[in-house]
């Protein structure tokens, strides 16, 4: 199986083992969206979905926690694929000074735009909101809950359609999967 095929795997199977205690009853069988996640979790998953198949069209390796890339210049590049080249292209100066900065070029802004909607909002609202907590302007704020509503709807459709109608690697990944020797 190709290192694509394990990473979309990977990313099925978590979801559907967190998802499993609501669906065991009824798989097969019309139900309410398969992914019953957290809110952060949802997110996060549909973030590393979306990002892992952006870096696989440009051919490259999604990153994972004890898969080190296989050289510096690939790492390099997974790098500059997934978040961005050059400068900032957005930033926001904080009442403290500090200038935050983020890209809207890479898999991690495409992803952003696709779930959020506007990139730009988004930024803005969850620089703001993360790091002034309570003291956020109200108007940040509720751009804050709109925009990630916004994505938690985005998100779930996403998944839920992942799993409805798994990718030629899920498809991969589960005969692969059927064709090993029970343990």
């Amino acid at each position: 199986m190709s290192t694509t095929g394990r990473t979309r795997a990977a990313v099925l199977t978590a979801v559907c083992l967190l998802a499993a205690p609501t669906c065991l009853a009824g798989c097969g069988t019309p139900r309410e969206p398969a992914v019953s996640l957290s809110p952060a979790d949802t997110l996060k998953a549909a973030q590393l979905l979306l990002t892992d198949r952006c870096l696989t069209r440009q051919g490259l390796t999604p990153p994972r926690p004890g898969h080190p890339p296989t050289s510096a210049a690939d790492a390099r590049r997974v790098d500059r694929a997934l978040f961005g080249t050059g400068r900032a292209e957005l930033t926001l100066t904080l009442p403290s000074g500090h200038v935050i900065g983020h890209h809207t070029d890479g898999c991690l802004a495409a992803a952003e735009r696709l779930l959020y909607g506007d990139q730009r909002r988004w930024f803005r609202a969850v620089t703001t909101v993360n790091n002034l907590k309570s003291k956020a302007p109200s108007r940040d704020r509720a751009a804050y809950r709109e925009l990630r509503a916004h994505a938690l709807t985005e998100a779930r459709a996403l998944l839920t359609a992942e799993l409805d109608e798994p990718s030629a690697e899920h498809n991969e990944f589960t005969a692969e999967r059927d064709e090993r020797p029970p343990s």
